[in-house]
């Protein structure tokens, strides 16, 4: 057993990951959470009358408390607690610490955090006529406002472009890295290594959608630029859209011996950070960095790490910076060939490196985002024997 002030990692599942009006464009973002409730409580024999919270991250949603919604949907009692955040595509993972810092501070003992993400539903938003940025009847917006306009206020690709440029990092490194990660995730498919957590929703297809068979380094440099002709950032090295759920389950060590609960990690820190709104894909390293600071650590007590591939230069970025063995980070792939259901994405990365701690026989891993607006998260754990 780990520690025992430590918070727990009891395990989780997550849905198949499908396209922007994919395989799962039909199925509502609080049905998808409330699917995977149902399977955590039957997969961890849990009562529902002993899950005290759940909090939910959730991007692009149409408002509203979802992790409410979702709880509701699953049967649990009208007392039990939902909370929803958004903290753009780390909602998850900030919504796995925050839960972790309840059970620290004695709050709660047994939570379910996570996300869900439907961009397949996501309704249109439109400005207020009041509002400056108005700009008529049929003109809607795609995403909130990051930062003051002053600042600068960059999509997501135009940060990673930014990015790409301020760490001289090549078109090329990014191509390589993209067929890398298919490559990664058709193995670990072919080789059932994420079954323990695929939770797959009711008739769908059980694999994820965006995962390639075909790709290749001459398919990526085919691929053109998104923002303007010789930019480095394509639809080959940025993910797509995508819609999925995934939560994990936390307890108290109370709550472990209470629910005779086998733990899989101990979850030992989590930390965010801020930089510039133009270098976003750079917050899984800064997070990342101030985890290892704070807990006096080098990079090379990491066993493996998971960052979410919104973007390849998020990876390379990190690589560069750390001078990280390149086979220790995203193990089974990332979300270049799975995919990138936002608000979930933060529990989707948890899940494979628990997983991965677990096929590899090591101890210590970190998950991390980099976060629109100019944000990162991140989370280390340790397996527990």
């Amino acid at each position: 057993m780990c520690n025992d002030k430590s918070v727990y990692i009891i395990g989780g599942l997550r849905t198949q990951i499908g396209k922007t009006n994919g395989i799962l464009k039909h199925i509502l973002p609080e049905k998808l959470t409330a699917h995977l409730i149902s399977g955590i409580l039957d997969k961890y024999k849990i009562s529902k009358e002993n899950i005290e919270e759940v909090i939910v991250g959730n991007v692009i949603g149409p408002g509203g408390n979802i992790a409410r919604l979702s709880l509701l949907e699953a049967g649990l009692l009208f007392s039990t607690v939902g909370t929803t955040i958004d903290f753009q595509c780390g909602s998850s993972l900030k919504a796995i610490n925050m839960a972790a810092n309840m059970i620290r501070a004695g709050e709660r003992d047994l939570v379910i955090a996570g996300g869900t993400e439907s961009t397949s539903l996501a309704p249109k938003k439109q400005y207020n006529r009041n509002d400056f940025r108005y700009r008529g009847e049929d003109i809607f917006f795609k995403r909130a406002q990051f930062s003051p306009y002053y600042i600068g206020d960059p999509d997501m690709i135009e940060g990673a472009e930014y990015t790409a440029n301020y760490c001289n990092i090549t078109r090329e490194e990014m191509d390589i890295l993209a067929v890398e990660s298919h490559g990664k995730a058709i193995k670990a498919r072919d080789e059932k290594k994420l079954l323990n957590i695929i939770y797959p929703y009711m008739g769908i297809p059980k694999e994820d959608e965006s995962i390639r068979n075909n790709v290749s380094i001459e398919l990526m440099r085919k691929a053109k630029p998104i923002l303007k002709a010789g930019s480095k950032i394509t639809s080959a090295n940025a993910c797509l859209t995508h819609d999925g759920a995934a939560l994990v389950l936390l307890a108290s060590k109370e709550a472990v011996k209470k629910y005779n609960l086998k733990v899989e990690a101990e979850l030992v820190y989590g930390a965010s950070t801020g930089i510039s709104p133009m270098l976003s894909p750079l917050g899984a390293t800064f997070a990342i960095e101030e985890i290892l600071n704070s807990r006096k650590l080098n990079i090379k007590d990491i066993d493996l790490v998971e960052i979410n591939e919104a973007f390849a230069v998020k990876i390379i970025a990190f690589l560069k910076h750390f001078n990280y063995q390149r086979q220790k980070v995203n193990v089974y792939g990332g979300a270049l060939a799975y995919g990138h259901p936002y608000g979930a994405s933060g529990a989707v990365i948890i899940l494979h490196l628990i997983e991965a701690l677990k096929d590899k026989n090591k101890k210590r891993g970190i998950a991390a985002m980099g976060v629109g607006g100019g944000l990162g998260v991140a989370t280390m754990i340790e397996r527990c024997d």
